[in-house]
């Protein structure tokens, strides 16, 4: 009977339906229940980062109480009321929002102790419009990066991806703003500077070829400003950023009140803003303070940026030597022992002035006359220092004049004796007698390499 075919195809029948009947009913719904919860456990998190609106950090030493703004601007309101530093705060907000659970430790709430859980080293309070979500941070987890974290709402201890690194050993400073000044370069009219009894004020001038701006001294003397430097300047205070904070009012007054070595005042003007920052140095080389406002911080600044603020007028002026910008060179007269030749500039192209048919090679003249009229000065000499010493520019080694277009001669180089690796040289970019980089000399074509 067993052996039956109809009896054996109705069995096997009923075992394929029994089994179907299982997998429909039984396994497809728990695989959906299971995947759907570890879906859900995958995230550390139920919101968006960006519906949070406060976070309390508290330690076994301190609470730190953060809240936003609609503008997402972060401002630390307890121990203190401070600007918080907004990239701080989203890097913790991004690694709570990417952080996963890897693994439910169902021992865990009865075994807090054993993965740093009792109590935790650190607890995170989000607080959202509707909702405050509560974590304890604890031990380092088995693989990098693996936290271990209590999740209050549930009373589950989750083994997590966030990275330790990221929570560890952040103090009040970590969440404070440490930018010192806020401005748009871009947006500078004037630079005052004030070092002892001098007060530098450099201000803005349209570009005459170009959307880059030029400086000039309007005190204590007008001249052109080296623009490069001035920019410099101000790219380094706009990354100005302190290293610690002196709050307290009497430890204030104790630092300020040292005999100083260095206190220099720089002012900004940003059309109807303006920016103050005051730099101090004392003994210690190795540090330096500076405040913006008497009612804010001391803060604690790398010395660096002493250094070239106060380095005088000569730092900041325009180097430059030779007096024209090279748009405005129409004529360029060159003169030296073997050689003296005229270029003259048409159509934006160079011609010689005796032999205007000759073809020029355009690439060197324009590369020559931008070294000459890029020429700055490396060392100065004060009037009367060089009363004993052989210069040369009685009998020039080279004589360069500029003319602009309406013959006026407004550059002017003379280059004399050369003398370790430096040259004595006048220009009509500066009064005085200076030393230029010798390699100029080595950079002048005669009339014959003009054609090469």
């Amino acid at each position: 009977m067993l052996n039956n075919p109809v009896r054996i195809t109705i069995v096997l029948a009923l075992l394929v339906l029994g089994l179907g009947g299982y997998i429909l009913f039984v396994d497809i719904p728990q695989t959906r229940e299971f995947t759907k919860q570890e879906t859900q456990e995958r995230q550390l998190i139920p919101f968006d980062d960006r519906d949070i609106t406060a976070i309390t950090w508290a330690t076994a030493t301190e609470t730190i109480q953060l809240e936003r703004d609609k503008h997402f601007r972060w401002t630390i309101t307890k121990p203190i009321r401070f600007p918080a530093d907004n990239q701080e705060v989203r890097r913790i907000l991004r690694a709570l929002t990417i952080g996963k659970i890897k693994q439910t430790i169902q021992d865990g709430p009865t075994t807090l102790d054993k993965y740093g859980l009792a109590p935790p080293y650190l607890t995170l309070t989000l607080t959202t419009a509707t909702t405050a979500h509560e974590l304890a941070l604890g031990d380092r987890g088995p693989f990098a990066p693996s936290l271990y974290v209590q999740t209050k709402a549930d009373d589950q201890v989750v083994l997590t991806t966030l990275d330790v690194t990221t929570f560890a050993q952040k103090t009040l400073p970590d969440f404070r703003l440490k930018d010192l000044l806020f401005f748009e370069r871009e947006r500078v009219q004037e630079v005052h500077i004030q070092h002892a009894d001098s007060n530098m004020v450099i201000a803005r001038a349209a570009g005459v070829h170009s959307l880059s701006p030029n400086w000039m001294f309007t005190s204590p003397m007008k001249a052109p400003a080296d623009k490069i430097t001035v920019g410099t300047l101000l790219m380094d205070l706009s990354g100005l950023r302190a290293t610690g904070f002196v709050d307290e009012e009497t430890e204030k007054e104790r630092i300020l009140g040292q005999p100083s070595r260095t206190h220099v005042g720089v002012t900004l003007l940003e059309g109807p803003r303006t920016h103050y920052v005051s730099l101090y140095q004392f003994e210690d080389k190795e540090k330096a303070y500076a405040i913006t406002s008497r009612k804010g911080p001391l803060y604690e600044i790398l010395p660096n940026i002493l250094k070239p603020i106060t380095r005088g007028t000569f730092y900041f002026q325009d180097k430059r030597l030779f007096g024209m910008e090279i748009n405005d060179i129409v004529i360029l007269e060159v003169t030296t022992p073997e050689d003296h030749y005229v270029l003259v500039k048409q159509h934006d192209d160079w011609i010689i002035e005796n032999n205007p048919k000759t073809t020029l090679n355009q690439k060197s003249i324009n590369l020559f006359v931008s070294r000459v009229v890029d020429l700055p000065t490396e060392i100065t000499h004060p009037e009367g220092s060089t009363a004993s010493i052989q210069t040369g520019l009685d009998s020039p080694t080279v004589t360069i004049q500029g003319r602009n277009r309406q013959g006026q001669e407004r550059g002017q180089l003379r280059l004399g004796k050369r003398e370790k690796g430096l040259v004595f040289a006048k220009g009509a970019g500066h009064k005085g007698l200076y030393q230029v980089r010798s390699t100029i000399l080595d950079q002048i074509p005669t009339q014959t390499m003009l054609t090469q």
